[in-house]
């Protein structure tokens, strides 16, 4: 069991403290006057701000003498791993946390440290403080904390934040050249498919980049009309929606593979003129599966391409057995028949299965055949490798088909065909090494290298 904080030395006056909190939590609020509730409100933000500014100083000094785990008696390797464990913390808080305790208690800002323990600074203000001066020289930042606490005495957060950006610059004008190239460093975007089917986005941007993004999504983002009830954040996660798809129908973004970008969205026949309820979701090119409903929207104002392939199940379970029964829900084929919705579940899941990507299990497809026409893979061949291969085919690689090449599996020059079943998707490094490396590849259906 976690130990009781209250038991341990000096308990009397965090007790005293615990207590008055329990008083506070019992009062009946409803029957408090207007004027004193208000009152109050601002009033515990005052406390909480400088019993934040006491817990940072006690956190210092914790962390000056190496004390973090010693509740537990065992050592912890650093102080804010420590914090992260017992405060369920994510790593980013306990850093700050860390590191505004370092620079008010421990380091250059004792000032802005005295300030924050008196209640004439928030925590917020003290952490931008903390944030901004951590790259200057240690003498640098205490002969600037003056101006940085008469701006922290007027300006909220987000603004302080700006005044120290500029003031840095002058205060340590020969540093300004590595702050920079460290900004250029930390730069990033991230972005994955989260379980319920949404995409995360988080990254870093410089200075000049974020400013170009904001500047674009300004005028998407704004709201449609007096009833639009969007939140901000819903306005410019649609802004920067609008501002994709304006840049693909635009046509000037560079070419993958002789193609323009696309979004390019893969659904059986049947699920998009809703005629058989129960199929897989429409298959996207990065996510994963999309309602039928959208690939039903999508098609209203798309360039709609009916593909004919065939699929060669894998599994015995998709043919007849040995009396002539197939799976429940299926055809002789082991795919869903008209009747799909009759059966059992199992039954069903399994017919539907087969529809998948290959990559998820589905079995393999093989789009018609184009011909030896032209070395140059068309569009629609494009599309169909893509489909067929979703991404780079060269064993242990999963880049996506946008970072791919379509690469004849017997040279154009050597006679080779530009047919679907001698073309295979290659990620431009595989590609790279398939031909300068010597090696070679099998047709899509049994594809391992071997040395030539």
């Amino acid at each position: 069991m976690e130990p009781n904080m209250y038991s341990m030395p000096e308990p009397v006056r965090l007790n005293r403290l615990a207590a008055v909190v329990e008083e506070l939590a019992a009062e009946d609020l409803g029957r408090l006057p207007d004027g004193v509730a208000a009152t109050r409100v601002l009033v515990l933000r005052r406390l909480l701000d400088r019993l934040e500014g006491q817990w940072l100083r006690e956190l210092a000094a914790v962390d000056g003498r190496g004390a973090a785990g010693a509740d537990t008696g065992v050592q912890a390797e650093s102080t804010a791993g420590w914090l992260r464990g017992r405060l369920r913390a994510g790593h980013p808080q306990a850093s700050r946390w860390v590191r505004t305790a370092r620079a008010l208690f421990r380091g250059p800002l004792a000032g802005t440290g005295r300030a924050l323990a008196a209640g004439e600074l928030s925590p917020r203000h003290a952490a931008v403080l903390a944030a901004g001066t951590q790259d200057l020289p240690a003498a640098t930042a205490a002969e600037a904390e003056p101006v940085l606490l008469q701006a922290a005495g007027r300006l909220d957060p987000p603004g302080l934040r700006k005044v120290v950006a500029y003031l840095r610059d002058v205060a340590d004008p020969q540093g300004a050249e590595a702050r920079t190239q460290r900004q250029h460093e930390r730069r990033g975007l991230w972005l994955s498919p989260t379980l319920a089917g949404m995409v995360a986005v988080d990254g870093l941007l410089e200075p000049e980049a974020g400013e170009t993004l904001l500047t674009a999504l300004e005028p998407l983002a704004r709201p449609s009309s007096a009833e639009d009830d969007r939140s901000g954040s819903q306005r410019r996660a649609d802004a920067l929606t609008e501002l994709a798809r304006r840049a693909l129908e635009g046509g000037r973004l560079p070419q993958t593979g002789g193609v323009r970008p696309q979004v390019t969205v893969t659904v059986e026949l049947a699920g998009l003129l809703g005629q058989q309820p129960g199929l897989p979701g429409a298959e996207g090119g990065w996510v994963g599966p999309l309602p039928v409903e959208t690939a039903r929207r999508l098609a209203c104002d798309a360039a709609v391409t009916r593909m004919l392939v065939t699929r060669h199940p894998q599994q015995p379970a998709t043919h007849a057995d040995g009396d002539g029964h197939h799976p429940i829900g299926a055809d002789r084929t082991g795919f869903p028949h008209p009747d799909s919705h009759i059966g059992d579940l199992a039954g069903r899941l399994r017919a539907a299965t087969t529809l998948l990507p290959p990559v998820l299990g589905g079995a393999p497809t093989q789009p018609l055949e184009v011909g030896r026409a032209t070395r140059v893979v068309s569009p629609a061949q494009r599309t169909a490798l893509a489909v067929r291969d979703g991404g780079c085919r060269y064993p242990g690689c999963d880049r996506p088909p946008a970072w791919c090449d379509a690469h004849h599996l017997r040279h154009w020059l050597h006679g080779g065909p530009t047919d679907l079943a001698k073309l295979v998707l290659l990620c431009r490094a595989h590609h790279r090494a398939v031909h300068e490396g010597h090696q070679r590849l099998h047709p899509p259906h049994r594809q391992q290298p071997t040395a030539a």
